[in-house]
């Protein structure tokens, strides 16, 4: 995992909820033309390459929780495995093990490892679709079309697509795997005869490549490889063919900014904007652009366990499909080490609760639009399914330390048809700050609908309630706390 910064930048209560000013959106009864369409499975789940047996085998929560995600989908949850390391790991097939190498310290990643025939059994065993990363850092070819024959021959009916090296626009700036110079120019001469030479291995089904993988979106000097530089200049119709889905990361730093700047809804919608010219020279070849790997930051600060970083982790899947992305993988990372992973030995962690809580948002629909500026503390989407919206989220990122008084924001939606009443689902924890530790009382932290996951098996505990709220001629007002989210069933 790298990247580099992308741009420079049920309700608590309290003695008193000051209300800030309110915010109001008109509800398109038929979806408007700038309506993006809605992948099946638009949230799924990355493991970082040398980790996957560990999250599949040694971790209790992940594959209990991808059941939970799998039930909203009504299928499996898409994976990714890659990472920086797939770009270290070397196949051998006489290795009877999952994963082999040597670390001085548990959090530590491998600088080297290598793997068995084994380790694409786990694969199998899950049963999601699935893009499997492979080493092009290492430009052993021979060794990585091994592991492809292998793993094409044990899952290929799990394979969704391939990816042929990990960030290599910074194969030289940061991993000295390339030498100087390594422009757009060299890095997608190689990519392009690289997957020529995959797609005369692979053979058949086509499409299969996951094109691009690169950490930085945006050009960062002038010859900076990019998506748009493959299509237009490097790839030829043989390769763009094989081309599954373009590809980029997603990560940001902090540079010293607390979490209530970093998961404001703003600082979310700018994160996003490099991504939009991808988007758009995909969509000119008629293919999708997908965020291969992401989380909140790159330098892993505490504040990425906290329910804030959940938060954002649902805005930013939210606002990232309205522009245009198929489908975002958070990644996990060495486990107990990074502060953003979904899960750690025995804790289901608050991002987990925004990656939930956007697929429900997202689930079976087909269209989605933001209906708010992008440049405030307010965000709004209308989900649609056939034309008519079947849903309104709406999240406060307002910061709540939880301390003193937590204000509140009206959100109102107009244009609504009848006067029916509305139900809602919210989530919801005592604070911004909130973070998850052994031996708290269940249910007193983060909760959807006044529901909770068990630790043990990711089950949903408590009872679930929802929301309702009376709409008169069309008008429904709704509240939310500082640090709050609300699905809205219309």
């Amino acid at each position: 995992m790298f990247a580099l910064l992308v741009l420079s930048s049920l309700s608590l209560s309290l003695v008193s909820t000051p209300v800030a000013e309110a915010a109001v959106y008109n509800v398109a009864l038929v979806s408007p033309a700038n309506a993006a369409l809605v992948d099946p499975t638009p949230v799924g789940v990355s493991f970082e390459f040398f980790m996957w047996p560990s999250y599949m085998t040694n971790v209790t929560p992940p594959v209990q929780c991808l059941k939970q995600l799998d039930k909203v989908y009504g299928q499996k949850t898409p994976i990714r495995i890659g990472g920086t390391t797939q770009d270290r790991a070397l196949y051998d097939p006489d290795f009877k093990g999952y994963v082999n190498y040597h670390v001085d310290g548990p959090l530590d990643p491998p600088l080297s490892l290598t793997y068995g025939p084994k380790f694409f059994d786990l694969i199998g065993e899950l049963g999601a679709p699935t893009v499997l990363g492979l080493n092009r850092g290492s430009n052993n070819r021979s060794n990585t079309f091994a592991a492809l024959q292998v793993a094409k021959a044990k899952v290929a009916r799990s394979l969704t697509a391939i990816e042929l090296g990990n960030e290599p626009d910074v194969y030289a700036a940061i991993w000295n795997l390339r030498p100087e110079p390594w422009t757009d120019v060299e890095e997608a001469a190689e990519q392009a005869d690289w997957a020529q030479e995959l797609i005369n291995k692979w053979k058949s089904p086509l499409p299969i490549l996951s094109a691009g993988v690169y950490a930085v979106s945006f050009q960062i000097t002038a010859t900076w490889p990019t998506t748009r530089y493959l299509i237009e200049t490097a790839f030829n119709s043989t390769i763009k063919s094989a081309v599954k889905f373009y590809c980029n990361h997603l990560y940001t730093t902090t540079e010293g900014r607390p979490l209530s700047d970093e998961m404001n809804h703003a600082a979310t919608v700018r994160s996003l904007a490099p991504q939009i010219d991808s988007v758009a020279a995909a969509a000119s070849v008629g293919n999708r652009h997908i965020i291969g790997e992401t989380n909140f930051h790159v330098d892993e600060p505490p504040q990425d366990r906290t329910f804030g970083s959940a938060l954002q982790t649902l805005d930013k899947s939210l606002w990232a499909v309205a522009t245009g992305v198929q489908r975002l993988y958070f990644h996990q990372g060495t486990v107990n080490s990074a502060p953003w992973n979904w899960w750690s030995n025995d804790l289901v962690e608050p991002p987990f609760y925004g990656g939930y809580f956007a697929a429900l948002a997202l689930a079976r629909s087909d269209q989605i639009v933001a209906i708010d500026s992008g440049l405030d503390s307010y965000a709004q989407y209308v989900v649609y399914k056939r034309g008519k919206p079947i849903r309104a989220v709406m999240i406060n990122t307002d910061y709540y330390s939880g301390t003193g008084v937590r204000n509140s924001t009206t959100f109102t939606l107009t244009g609504l048809r009848g006067s029916k009443s509305i139900e809602s689902l919210r989530l919801t924890a005592p604070s911004s700050d909130f973070i998850f530790e052994s031996g708290q009382r269940p249910g007193s932290g983060i909760t959807v609908g006044g529901s909770f996951f068990s630790n043990s098996d990711c089950a949903l505990r408590g009872n679930q309630k929802l929301e309702t709220t009376q709409q008169k001629a069309g008008i429904a007002t709704f509240t939310l706390m500082a640090s709050e989210s609300l699905i809205v069933y219309l």
